[in-house]
């Protein structure tokens, strides 16, 4: 299937109108699947972390020890469509409805509702619910099931009770397989609250037209004009930009020290290579490390992002081990996007936006909001 391209970018309202936001909520992220984090945040039994997605309140769970299961998806990928190991519910008892658990993450035996002390296993069946008889069927009343699958090191849940299984999507997208992104470990994370729609975060990261002005640091590194062959499919686009002469990664000098990741290819080492996974996964894989931008949208303007930082196993662990190179150069990039999201966030709110063209660098923008006014109906 050919992707579509948006003729033109999006108009205003798409961005700030809040009855667009909740038809998003609804349309896209309650109806694919969406990245919701590393999967080293659920790393023995019992450790969770809860999710916001289309207004839901999900709990992520690891049940038991991971038993290494999963498939390829054809392209080198490690996926486990069943995720062994893990389960996901709605943050919501069975009884009168209470939130069940208010943390973001923890680690925990059994979930216990606040309320009334309806007490719930890390399989989501229900194990106590006091003074309630013999009469009444605990077996029908566990929490509800959310989908959850594993993908890269990375898992992902679906509030869809159909839809494509988690196997197809990874079937579609980009071999990152190079890379080992399932064995990489996080080095360090930073957490941001962009005062701009997801949809301009998106489109931001996809095209550097905007690099020159907004990142001399990064146009030193990387000039905005070396972008390479556009890669699209169903649920991503991207591709790769090569690194100006004399230059072996993105930090803050635009050199590393670091060893290569351990497959990479030869290209790898003059390039770093950029995908948006629909629709709220953004992965930058250099020859050394990998950043993931998670996205998370709160309303129309405002956006949570979850950036982190991925390295080898064995590089994280040498005594010298020192991110703050990759760490520095790109919490100087992130907060110099946020800035100019929001300065565009401001401009398509107001009644003078008129949207005319793309640049002929902006081709991801236009594969993505094609995507999106698929996935809305318009």
């Amino acid at each position: 299937m050919i992707p579509r391209k948006a003729p033109r970018p999006l108009d205003g309202r798409l961005y700030t109108d809040p009855a667009v936001f909740d038809e998003e909520m609804e349309r896209i992220f309650s109806r694919t699947w969406v990245c919701g984090g590393r999967l080293e945040e659920l790393d023995e039994p019992g450790s969770f972390v809860t999710r916001e997605i289309g207004g839901e309140s999900v709990i992520a769970v690891r049940t038991a020890a991971d038993d290494g299961g999963g498939e390829s998806n054809g392209n080198g990928a490690a996926v486990d469509t069943a995720a062994s190991g893990l389960a996901a519910f709605y943050n919501v008892c069975r009884h009168r409805g209470s939130r069940v658990v208010d943390e973001c993450a923890g680690r925990t035996k059994v979930f216990q509702c606040p309320y009334h002390a309806w007490t719930y296993g890390l399989d989501g069946r229900l194990v106590g619910a006091p003074h309630m008889g013999q009469d009444f069927d605990a077996k029908s009343a566990g929490l509800v099931p959310v989908r959850i699958g594993a993908l890269n090191g990375f898992f992902y849940l679906s509030l869809a009770d159909d839809g494509p299984p988690l196997a197809e999507v990874a079937a579609d997208l980009p071999d990152l397989s190079r890379f080992t992104p399932d064995r990489l470990v996080r080095g360090d994370r930073h957490e941001y609250e962009a005062q701009a729609n997801w949809k301009i975060l998106c489109e931001n990261y996809n095209e550097c037209y905007h690099c020159a002005v907004v990142h001399p640091e990064l146009n030193r590194v990387s000039d905005y004009r070396n972008g390479g062959n556009l890669e699209t499919g169903r649920f991503f686009v991207g591709g790769p930009m090569t690194l100006n002469d004399g230059c072996n990664s993105m930090t803050t000098t635009g050199r590393s020290n670091r060893p290569d990741l351990p497959a990479i290819d030869v290209a790898d080492r003059t390039s770093v290579q950029y995908f948006h996974m629909y629709p709220n996964l953004l992965i930058s894989l250099h020859r050394d490390y990998v950043v993931t931008h998670t996205l998370w949208p709160i309303e129309a303007g405002r956006t949570r992002i979850v950036c982190e930082w991925l390295f080898d196993p064995d590089t994280a662990a040498a005594p010298d081990f020192d991110p703050s190179d990759a760490v520095d150069f790109w919490h100087l990039v992130n907060s110099q996007d946020w800035d100019i999201c929001a300065r565009t966030q401001l401009g398509v709110a107001s009644r003078g936006y008129r949207p005319t063209a793309f640049e002929e660098s902006e081709a991801c923008i236009q594969v993505f909001d094609g995507w999106y006014l698929d996935q809305m109906g318009l």
